[in-house]
């Protein structure tokens, strides 16, 4: 057997494969035997059919699976002995012809897409903006009176609001808005407009007072949600699906009273080891609180910059586009959900993610980055504090962080995710050290603008 590698152009190779049938029929004779003893004609014993019969029944396949791996081994021991730069997996020529069971000699031709070579190096003379969004007055003020109504209470109102939880008793009216004769009743059931998706619906429940009488039809409210319906109406869930009107008549509305600015808001705010005493502190804390959470928005859009920058740098990287369109269609028809056609979109797509990924790799290895444990374990340790966060738990103990992190461990795509975060981490506080990076301050609305104008 013998392999030999042509290139075609800067991204185009033929790998091709001469084998004979004197490399492989050996190997055929001695499967077709075990066949016939794992899997024994009809007529005869296990191992006693005759060679020629055994060769008619099981030789066509056998031969082929035989050829299959002596040819796919030597097809991938020559690309890693020879180091070829390959992207996706080496293709069946369109133009290979055999007979695998009268050919004593045949010829295997396989079409490779090269990756093209990478010259990037990183310097200072390379620039990347880093944004630090600004800390506006209004954004303090904003996120103070959202906490304020976070850890506010509920208390007895006099008019209600869309914040408000009403209580009142219900009854269901006939077609013609009467109290229907054996219909649902239904005794202080538990209401709140900011629940509701029907705005015309839920503007009946807005500035109302207790006494008041009005009709409503909880299926609209509700969009028909049955869970939302059945705790309503104090039914089971196979009898929720009411559509009639009802009359509510309003015997109590809560309303929210925010917090207070005092210590004991403080700590909820800022968790209880603040040593915060009044306001103008407690608003120097918050303008430090929100500049943290902005952090990661900045870090990422320096990943955005860092990638387009470097892209750039790296110049015209060609890439074998024919061969990565066929690539992905034979992938696709592989799927039964899926006709395998590759738009345009979808391929320049891919060409811009695979020449970004070629960058990164190249640069990875240029600067030794290596995630070690410690790298994956802060990865996941921050993973669970922003998922934390976004459940409005900002200052969460240590062991309760740690105990979430381990959870999402745990789990296959959250890790797989967290090890993804932890190279990328790595990487580009790496590529940070390497370039120079030009810190900007900027609002948060022409922050905004930047992808605004991306898209555009």
């Amino acid at each position: 057997m013998n392999v030999s590698f042509e290139q075609i152009d800067a991204v185009n190779g033929l790998l091709t494969v001469d084998i004979k049938r004197e490399d492989f029929a050996a190997d055929v004779n001695k499967e077709v035997a075990q066949m016939g003893v794992r899997h024994p004609l009809k007529g005869f014993r296990p191992g006693k059919a005759p060679k020629n019969l055994l060769m008619k029944f099981y030789g066509p396949s056998v031969t082929a699976d035989v050829i299959d791996r002596k040819v796919g081994r030597a097809v991938y021991d020559y690309i890693r002995e020879n180091k070829l730069q390959i992207l996706g997996e080496p293709l069946p020529s369109e133009d290979t012809k055999v007979d695998i069971m009268n050919d004593e000699e045949m010829t295997f031709k396989y079409d490779l897409g090269m990756a093209p070579t990478i010259e990037l190096k990183l310097n200072k003379r390379i620039n990347v903006p880093y944004y630090n969004i600004e800390v506006t007055d209004q954004m303090i003020d904003d996120a103070i009176a959202h906490d304020r109504k976070r850890l506010g209470t509920l208390v007895d109102g006099e008019v209600s609001d869309k914040e408000s939880m009403l209580r009142g008793s219900m009854i269901e009216l006939d077609e013609q808005g009467n109290d229907k004769a054996d219909g649902i009743k239904v005794e202080r059931t538990l209401i709140s407009p900011r629940y509701m998706v029907d705005e015309e619906e839920a503007a009946k429940f807005v500035g109302v007072k207790v006494g008041d009488t009005f009709v409503f039809n909880p299926h609209k409210a509700n969009n028909g949600n049955i869970a939302e319906l059945a705790s309503m109406l104090n039914l089971d869930r196979n009898e929720a699906d009411v559509k009639s009107d009802f009359r509510i008549t309003i015997e109590e509305i809560k309303v929210n009273k925010d917090a207070e600015l005092n210590e004991e808001f403080f700590k909820g705010v800022l968790g209880t080891e603040t040593d915060v005493k009044d306001e103008a502190a407690f608003r120097e804390a918050m303008r430090d609180m929100i500049a943290k959470a902005n952090i990661p928005e900045s870090n990422y859009r320096f990943t955005v910059d860092a990638q387009r920058i470097l892209t750039e740098k790296a110049g015209d990287l060609q890439l074998p586009e024919e061969f990565l369109k066929r690539f992905l269609k034979l992938r696709r028809e592989q799927d039964e959900k899926n006709n395998g056609e590759v738009t345009d979109e979808e391929a320049q797509n891919m060409f811009k993610s695979l020449r970004w990924q070629l960058v990164k790799d190249h640069l990875a290895q240029e600067l030794g980055i290596k995630v070690e444990k410690e790298d994956i374990d802060t990865a996941a340790f921050i993973f669970a504090q922003q998922q934390l966060s976004q459940y409005g738990i900002y200052n969460a103990p240590e062991d309760l962080i740690k105990q979430q992190a381990e959870r999402f461990m745990q789990d296959d795509r959250a890790r797989d995710a967290i090890q993804e975060h932890a190279l990328d981490n790595k990487f580009y506080a790496a590529v940070r050290e390497a370039v120079k990076v030009n810190e900007k301050s900027i609002s948060v609305e022409d922050f905004r603008k930047l992808y605004e104008q991306e898209e555009k």
